[in-house]
């Protein structure tokens, strides 16, 4: 059994068994090819002349031509021979792959050259180019000081560049012109991505405190590394206003200042152009130049018409669904707390989106929505519910197109009251500020304006509950007689104001004083909202007596012969109620208890298909939903398979 020849043979009948992708992993490995004895016997394809050539034998007819031979024959996997040559200056390579009339450029591989100055100076421009980190880079320069790279380092050593959104963009505006992208390069699974998009997360507890470390530090190396650009880059981490506290445009001259303003109202995605609102408010004073920058950027935001053909946030809730749901789906940030995920899923979304606006292709907003939707939806969707155990404030509705652009309004209200002193005189102020038509000021009124942002579910809002609505909240819960209006108050404001657990014990117990129904119900949309509204009382309060009597109340409404409730509103009512908990393993037994007692109940088949989905999306979020959810599972599958 110590024969290496056995122990060969026995890896390569393992890898036989092995899932490709795991597979594909060892055996890039070195050190795994090195203990078993195997060759990797990788190949290239280049679609661009329908060829595909064997690494190896390319690699070393690279290294002939780049150590001065004047031309090597190559020969592809179908046997037909290529000429390579390199047509380079000298110290700057250009190889090139020729056959009859086809003619390829090779990407470069300096890498592999003998020259040492040659290998540097390939290293250097390619670092500064796509801003990678020095704790990377630095590893790279070490080893090509010493030698070319080997044949399996060759992919290490680009895949870093790759994984870089410099090159993200050029990807994206290749296939966006090519009219074709997947789903695999839109949302790359490489942890590496996300934090040279985002910063590396650092065990902060909440947005404002990384914004204030991880994403510091991440404005400041982009500041150093190109102004222009990293102000750019910068600015697609606006999804928060407290990163984009932390931006500065001190080393922008004015003339890049203005350029940037100018390409962002032009090209601009709407959450960078949010953020450059922001820091624009903010630099005013000292930067007047960008003041009609700041209102075509604030118009735009304005007269968005999110039930239009072109609507940007309609185009922006579409992408943070499709990135979101993705990234739910392959679990790459999953040891992450859910706003740094939501982080990098609004920031890809708006590099995403940034690229369309920057290309001269429509895009059909509707078909494209309806297709992401369809594909990382319910994902998605599950996703956010699953979240609101760590961050309650935060619904996956409070997304949509309408919400956002109201969460939007309620942003620069907040950063014109801010600098009003900054704006007081100027056509900024009449734009925000002013009661005049046009002006912003009225959607202040609004409640959907004060909603939590996307990064916000977790943070503890700071306004205070007016005396006067706590009143009207108590008043309406404590009358005798239980009906629509005892919740209204409570439940409009459960996402605005903080309440404590007394209000929502009041309404448990007027749930109980009711006999578990609610008389005088209009219709069952009526039911509905009044379910999913207590239901967030629930959670934003943790109340845990609350989230028991609604479970009691749906049990008696699933079957009613008047207002049945769906099976998808049960199990969206159930995982609300369910955020009342926030220790994992109490978490996982509510959920799980409820899910198995609709499993074993009366269902329909499309009911019994639709929850087993449900439940293997979640049990895919949260691996430890399988312990509660294992017997619903099996019956579920019996079920079905009947």
């Amino acid at each position: 059994m110590n024969s290496p020849y056995v122990k060969s043979a026995l890896a390569q009948t393992a890898l036989d068994l092995t899932p490709p992708l795991i597979r594909e992993t060892l055996l890039k490995e070195s050190n795994f090819r090195d203990e078993y004895s195997l060759t990797a016997n990788v190949t290239l394809s280049l679609p661009d002349i329908d060829t595909t050539f064997h690494l190896s034998s390319l690699y070393d007819a690279i290294r002939s031509v780049l150590a001065g031979a004047s031309e090597k024959k190559v020969i592809d996997t179908e046997g037909q021979k290529w000429r390579l040559k390199n047509i380079g200056k000298k110290g700057e390579p250009h190889l090139s792959l020729s056959r009859g009339e086809k003619h390829f450029s090779l990407p470069d591989l300096a890498t592999l050259s003998p020259d040492r100055d040659t290998r540097l100076r390939f290293l250097d421009e390619a670092i500064f180019d796509v801003n990678l980190p020095s704790s990377v880079s630095d590893q790279w320069r070490n080893i090509l000081s010493e030698r070319a790279l080997e044949d399996d380092e060759v992919d290490m050593c680009l895949s870093e560049f790759r994984n870089t959104p410099v090159e993200m963009v050029r990807a994206i505006q290749s296939e966006i012109m090519a009219g074709q992208s997947n789903l695999s390069s839109l949302v790359p699974s490489s942890h590496r991505y996300f934090e040279r998009l985002v910063g590396v997360y650092d065990d902060s507890p909440t947005i404002r405190d990384y914004a204030a470390s991880g994403g510091r530090k991440l404005f400041a190396q982009l500041s150093a590394w190109r102004p222009y650009d990293g102000f750019l880059f910068s600015l697609l981490l606006s999804s928060h206003s407290s990163l984009t506290d932390e931006i500065n445009v001190d080393q922008l001259s004015s003339e890049d200042l203005v350029r940037a303003y100018d390409f962002l109202a032009k090209h601009g995605d709407r959450i960078s152009q949010l953020g450059a609102i922001e820091v624009g408010l903010r630099v005013l004073p000292s930067r007047p130049e960008i003041e009609q920058g700041l209102i075509s950027l604030i118009e735009q935001i304005r007269d968005d018409d999110i039930e239009g053909q072109t609507s940007d946030f309609k185009l922006l809730w579409a992408l943070f669904c499709l990135v979101d749901g993705e990234l739910s789906r392959t679990r790459l940030l999953s040891s992450k707390p859910p706003f740094y995920r939501r982080l990098a899923a609004l920031s890809q979304a708006a590099l995403i989106h940034r690229q369309h606006v920057n290309l001269p292709i429509d895009v059909d907003i509707d078909r494209f929505s309806k297709w992401t939707f369809s594909n990382r939806g319910q994902q998605y969707y599950l996703q956010s519910l699953v979240d609101m155990r760590l961050e309650p404030r935060w619904d996956p509705y409070l997304a949509m197109a309408s919400q956002m652009k109201a969460y939007f309004f309620g942003r620069i209200l907040s950063a014109a009251k801010k600098y009003e002193q900054n704006i007081k005189g100027n056509q900024i102020y009449d734009l925000v500020l002013a009661n005049k038509t046009g002006s912003l000021q009225p959607f202040g009124d609004d409640p959907e304006t004060w909603l939590p942002g996307p990064l916000e579910g977790e943070e503890k809002t700071q306004k205070n509950l007016p005396a006067e609505i706590a009143e009207t909240i108590e008043t309406q819960i404590r009358k005798d007689e239980v009906g629509p209006l005892s919740f209204v108050a409570l439940v409009n404001f459960a996402l605005i104001f903080p309440f404590s657990t007394d209000h929502a014990e009041l309404a448990a117990k007027a749930l109980q004083r009711a006999n578990y129904r609610i008389p005088d119900i209009e219709d069952r949309s009526q039911l509905v909202i009044i379910l999913d509204g207590l239901a967030k009382v629930a959670a934003v309060s943790r109340s845990l007596t609350l989230a028991d009597e609604l479970q009691i109340l749906v049990r008696r409404y699933r079957h009613d012969a008047e207002y049945e409730l769906s099976i998808q509103e049960v199990i969206r009512i159930c995982l609300l109620a369910a955020a009342s908990r926030s220790d994992l393993s109490e978490w996982t037994k509510f959920v799980g208890d409820w899910l198995t007692e609709l499993a074993f109940g009366d269902l329909k088949d499309e009911e019994a298909q639709g929850l087993h989905l449900c439940l293997n999306s979640l049990c895919h979020a949260v691996p430890e939903l399988w312990v509660s959810c294992g017997r619903a599972d099996a019956a579920l599958s019996a079920l079905i398979n009947k």
